[in-house]
């Protein structure tokens, strides 16, 4: 009997195991993406204008916005600092209620190395990035994922900008002066 428990054990625990550490790996990427978010809304708080190089953010020393072991968070997906940037032409912006969306979202990009791929959302190697205003940035790699961001179950479709946190802190707004009214 014990032989039985312990081959089924060994066959479930490291899937089980791994299941977990994925989620948790996505979870950190959606909170590193919101860091993101947020450091580019408190840019342009702070300089009338959004970060148009990353390296502003890392180099911004008042207040210090990315904080990080090189002032750069790494992307827990990949375990590197390979975030595709989204220039904030290319940011899709929230819905803000009922009714249609005021300006169109941008269209998904083809893959042009995999045709059959499914289009992903632009962006741009954080590496790479030349220039021009930016709102945040989403993972580099594309497949199903475990959690959903604001209802996008895919890696290539996952999006949190600073107009999303602009979004959610108006919201908050509204729902607290509706408890305290």
């Amino acid at each position: 009997m014990c032989t039985i428990i312990m081959v089924f054990v060994a066959y479930t625990v490291p899937k089980q195991w791994s299941a977990v550490l994925q989620r948790d790996r996505e979870r950190q990427t959606i909170f590193a993406m919101q860091q993101y978010a947020r450091a580019c809304w408190e840019f342009q708080l702070v300089h009338k204008t959004y970060p148009v190089n990353p390296s502003q953010l890392k180099e911004a020393r008042s207040p210090r916005f990315i904080r990080g072991i090189e002032s750069e968070l790494v992307d827990p997906l990949t375990g590197e600092v390979d975030w595709l940037v989204i220039p904030q032409s290319a940011a899709i912006p929230p819905n803000p209620g009922p009714g249609p969306n005021p300006t169109p979202p941008p269209t998904p990009q083809p893959n042009p190395l995999n045709p059959n791929a499914k289009p992903s959302l632009p962006g741009v190697p954080i590496k790479d990035y030349a220039g021009g205003p930016f709102v945040g940035v989403r993972p580099p790699i594309s497949g199903k994922s475990m959690l959903a961001l604001k209802g996008n179950e895919t890696y290539e479709t996952w999006n949190y900008t600073a107009l999303d946190l602009q979004q959610e802190i108006a919201q908050r707004l509204v729902g607290l002066q509706t408890v305290w009214k």
